[in-house]
């Protein structure tokens, strides 16, 4: 397990934009935080950055307390899920888990014995095990967000990205793929960072939540006390008032089935 460091980290474009603005954040050994806010508050940008494919304007990237800001992307010891399955459609389940493995060059490179045991040990942690041999085509949505999440763990990483993964399932699927997640970061206790803009989502994922707005954090706290003890206005209406309109929603909707 790891600890990731962003000291006084802003990411400025050409045209002038600033995306993140001197972000201090610190995540912990083995914890879960979700990057919270409303679209373009910079929480996909700062994880780019963590990940390499966004250059650091200014301030200090750390993974482990080395700095990375120079290292390319696939010397970060990183895993990435990303919205899109990006699985390769003509590969089997098997070859679409490892593929990143088999591709590894210099000492990075395992033998067919260990790719081949990662992989089983993926597909049994997420119930793939029967679908190894067939093509992406022939699984649904959850199976296929189960398959890119498993393409990413067997590498092995020291820490997770997800970025707004769920996005593209149906209500149910969300919530069952939520659980699974987070049971399996309890199992293995990797360091995650996940990416969202559904409050409720962060609130029963998180261990902690960092909530941006205008690429600028606004709080960062454990779930709860967030919500119970908002540190402004912004906070207040984005986290909390829209779960509280929820809570009302679902109460009314509760009544009139009575």
């Amino acid at each position: 397990m790891v600890n990731v460091r962003y000291n006084s980290v802003s990411k400025k474009y050409d045209d002038g934009f600033e995306a993140v603005k001197e972000l201090n954040l610190d995540i912990k050994d083995g914890e879960f935080l979700v990057l919270l806010g409303p679209s373009g508050c910079g929480k996909s940008t700062t994880l780019r950055m963590l990940a390499g494919l966004e250059e650091v304007t200014s301030g200090e990237i750390q993974i482990d307390d080395v700095t990375v800001n120079h290292l390319p992307p696939g010397a970060r010891g990183l895993g990435m899920v990303f919205q899109s399955y990006a699985l390769y459609p003509h590969m089997s389940i098997a070859d679409n888990l490892s593929f990143g493995l088999r591709m590894a060059k210099g000492e990075a490179k395992l033998s067919g014995d260990e790719i081949k045991a990662r992989v089983q040990e993926a597909a049994e942690m997420l119930d793939l095990v029967d679908h190894l041999d067939k093509k992406p085509k022939e699984l649904s949505g959850g199976q296929r967000q189960r398959v890119a999440l498993g393409r990413a763990l067997v590498r092995r990483p020291k820490v997770l990205l997800m970025d707004e993964p769920l996005s593209n399932l149906d209500a149910e699927l969300r919530h069952q793929m939520r659980s699974e997640i987070r049971k399996l970061h309890d199992e293995l206790g990797t360091t995650t960072i996940y990416v969202t803009h559904d409050q409720i989502e962060a609130m029963t994922l998180a261990d902690r939540i960092a909530i941006l707005d205008k690429g600028v954090l606004q709080q960062h706290d454990e779930p709860l006390n967030a919500y119970h003890n908002p540190a402004n206005e912004f906070v207040k209406g984005f986290l909390c008032q829209h779960i509280d309109d929820l809570v009302q929603t679902a109460n009314n909707l509760f009544k009139k089935t009575e």
